[in-house]
């Protein structure tokens, strides 16, 4: 580290056997600042909050969500900010801040529809998805290979990296990767338009491929994992460009 840069400590919400975040904190500590983990079922006091430079809630759940309101009140900054933490932890508005960024979405019933369909919980952290369950509401099933199509965004302060892979869809058993993808123009427009209208700094949007080639997303999660994506170094770019001046 120059002698122009200063050392700050970094907050990171996030269970310490995340590989990508576990790259992320080493490059963090390398450039001379100091990591703290939290995990995330545990929330932060408010000394914590205010003693922190920055917090990166990859993670966020309820127990932590006071904690981030104290840290923003005594303006301690967040990588993904408040207001887009609470806004888009609730499924449904994710799935029409998709919508108008331009990425087709499936209907969305409060009841039951005919024929098979995904159940799912109000907010991010419920239960997961559930093929023909019970839920807080149903989302059409789009007839399509178990496949997704996962898509990721970091703005890293300069410009919006889009990065994507394709694993085994959860709906029907364990979660497998199948490989990177080339991301299609299109929809990586759409996550950047989606970064710039919430201020992000990072989100991964879940998508699916119908048998005419057209691209629906299902799910938008800003405690997206980033693996197998290469976007180490983007992400350790953009929490330094969050940190404060002084």
């Amino acid at each position: 580290m120059s002698t122009t840069e200063q050392s700050h400590t970094i907050g990171l919400l996030c269970k310490t056997n995340k590989p990508v975040f576990t790259e992320v904190a080493e490059r963090l500590r390398d450039a001379g600042h100091r990591v703290r983990y939290f995990h995330p079922r545990s929330g932060l006091s408010p000394r914590q909050a205010a003693d922190m430079s920055l917090i990166v809630n990859k993670k966020t759940l309820p127990v932590a969500l006071p904690s981030l309101w104290h840290a923003r009140q005594v303006g301690t900054p967040l990588w993904n900010n408040l207001q887009a933490t609470i806004a888009l932890s609730s499924r449904l508005l994710g799935l029409r801040a998709v919508s108008e960024a331009g990425i087709l979405t499936p209907d969305v019933t409060f009841e039951k529809p005919p024929g098979e369909y995904v159940a799912k919980g109000f907010n991010v952290w419920d239960d997961d998805p559930e093929l023909n369950g019970e839920g807080d509401f149903y989302q059409e099933l789009i007839p399509t290979e178990p496949v997704d199509f996962k898509y990721y965004a970091v703005n890293d302060g300069e410009q919006t990296r889009v990065a994507g892979r394709r694993v085994t869809s959860k709906l029907y058993g364990q979660k497998r990767l199948l490989g990177g993808i080339q991301t299609r123009p299109a929809l990586a427009s759409s996550l950047r338009q989606l970064v710039e209208r919430f201020d992000l700094r990072g989100v991964g949007v879940d998508l699916v491929e119908d048998d005419d080639g057209q691209f629906w997303a299902v799910d938008v999660n800003l405690a997206a994992g980033y693996r197998d994506t290469a976007l180490e170094s983007a992400l350790t770019t953009s929490i330094v460009s969050r940190l404060p001046d002084e």
